[in-house]
């Protein structure tokens, strides 16, 4: 009963989210109207959330009544049609969901210190026991990356960056904090992360133009100080571990979303995987609202007549 009440709520919330961010109904209006695309993006919450397949998610809805009746389904879906509105839909849709999640959250306008890491993700379709058999090296070296910023406080994500691995991750770095910047009201304070990060380039980024303090430990050179004529100059080698040690949070993250949700994708295309990796990150915010009691109260505050009678109440005084 209480899988049951999670998944019902985890509809409702999702529902309430696509309607609040005023996402089309229909990609375009020649659609054949059969699903709209809310009902799309839930069933897609869903899936990642039970962690199925396609076919084996197709099958549960059949005999799902609840969620033919919460979300209004006129037939059963068939499992390639939400593989193919994956694959046509806005990736840039998922971080302004994402955002919208984390803004219900940490409702709460603070400073904000945020943690940066990555992690990769392995397709299901290669079999493990066949490359280690053949006992040499593959081709099969399509694992995705991912990159997320997190609120150490709320354990949410502010932002995701995914694509195609293996490279450094340092180059996600500046353009993932652009868009937590972008997608959340609240000012960052501080940026932690670890050592791969360290760059002049990164640095300057987050100290002149998020005008945030960045909480990243310098790289040890064979030579003295070497690289540490510029913005790094009165830097510390290692810095305060009582604000740095925040950034295990983030590596708790990614162990959340790979136990609760899967490590491996199903997709095959590289689009579809990216778009299946903010499909993740969504369920997981998701997951952590539902779970937040506080925040269903303060959101249920929000929506009462009481807090317009607060509202009246100071601009009265």
């Amino acid at each position: 009963m209480r899988r049951k009440s999670t998944l019902k709520r985890i509809i409702q919330l999702a529902l309430e989210l696509v309607k609040n961010e005023r996402i089309p109904r229909f990609s375009n209006k020649f659609s054949k109207k059969t699903f709209t695309q809310h009902q799309w993006l839930v069933l897609g919450v869903l899936k990642t959330y039970l962690k199925m397949d396609y076919r084996g998610f197709a099958d549960w809805v059949l005999f799902s009544n609840d969620t033919f009746y919460l979300l209004k389904l006129k037939r059963r879906p068939h499992f390639t049609t939400l593989q193919k509105f994956l694959q046509r839909f806005d990736p840039a849709v998922f971080d302004q969901l994402i955002a919208a999640v984390f803004s219900q959250i940490a409702a709460v306008n603070r400073s904000l210190d945020v943690a940066v890491d990555s992690s990769g993700f392995t397709s299901s379709y290669c079999s493990r026991y066949f490359v280690m058999r053949i006992n040499r090296e593959t081709g099969y070296r399509s694992f995705m990356k991912m990159s997320i910023v997190v609120d150490p406080r709320s354990k949410a994500l502010l932002a995701v960056k995914c694509r195609k691995a293996p490279a450094h991750d340092t180059r996600d770095f500046i353009p993932l904090l652009r868009r937590a910047d972008r997608s959340v009201s609240q000012r960052i304070r501080n940026v932690i992360a670890d050592r791969a990060y360290d760059s002049c380039k990164n640095f300057y980024f987050v100290e002149k133009e998020l005008h945030a303090d960045a909480v990243i430990p310098l790289r040890l050179y064979r030579r003295s100080r070497a690289g540490r004529r510029t913005i790094r100059k009165h830097r510390p080698i290692l810095p305060d571990s009582r604000i740095y040690g925040r950034r295990n949070l983030a590596e708790t993250t990614f162990s959340v979303i790979k136990r609760k949700f899967c490590g491996d994708l199903q997709s095959r295309l590289t689009d579809v995987k990216k778009k299946e990796m903010k499909l993740k990150a969504l369920v997981y915010n998701l997951r952590i609202l539902t779970t937040d009691k506080s925040s269903f109260i303060f959101r249920g505050f929000l929506q009462s007549r009481l807090y317009e009678i607060f509202i009246y109440s100071l601009s009265i005084v």
